[in-house]
């Protein structure tokens, strides 16, 4: 039996019942460059900015800021393949059995904000509510590459999934 849930395409056993939502690795790949490359290039904006206006105001030689900002898109990139990318599988795992795809979204918002906060605590940063502004820009950032693939999702069944 077939049926449409929103945007999910549900294919449903009725001996098993149990379903999961699934996405192929091209799709986390997708989600990943996404949500990627949204942070890496809204940080280099803001650096730009940051250190471009300093720096034209003080009539000196910008030419450091094309080091600095291919440095910043290498261990954006780097960061977010070490860590973001195995971040983003675990809620992706956990959240087979959920088939609403704005829980997956909210739940890509969450869970790499309060891991960036709670890494950056524990590295002496501080615990400071305003600390967990910034680290949302990686949870916008991970729930915007979600929703970039929220209909590359499809359901199916657990065994299929067993080997």
């Amino acid at each position: 039996m077939r049926a449409n849930s929103g945007e999910t395409t549900v294919t449903k056993d009725l001996s098993c019942g149990q379903q999961r939502v699934v996405l192929d690795a091209s799709s986390f790949i997708k989600g990943w460059l996404i949500a990627t490359t949204l942070w890496v290039g809204v940080m280099l904006i803001v650096a730009l900015f940051v250190f471009g206006a300093s720096t034209v105001r003080q009539g000196s030689d910008a030419g450091y800021l094309w080091g600095a900002g291919l440095s910043l898109a290498l261990y954006g990139y780097g960061i977010a393949l070490v860590f973001a990318a195995p971040l983003g599988w675990v809620p992706a795992y956990l959240l087979r059995p959920v088939r609403q795809q704005w829980i997956h979204i909210a739940a890509f918002f969450v869970v790499p904000a309060l891991a960036f906060w709670a890494v950056a605590g524990l590295a002496g940063f501080g615990w400071h509510p305003g600390w967990l502004g910034i680290w949302a820009t990686v949870g916008a950032a991970s729930a915007t590459g979600r929703w970039s693939i929220r209909k590359d999702a499809h359901a199916s069944e657990a065994e299929a999934l067993r080997p």
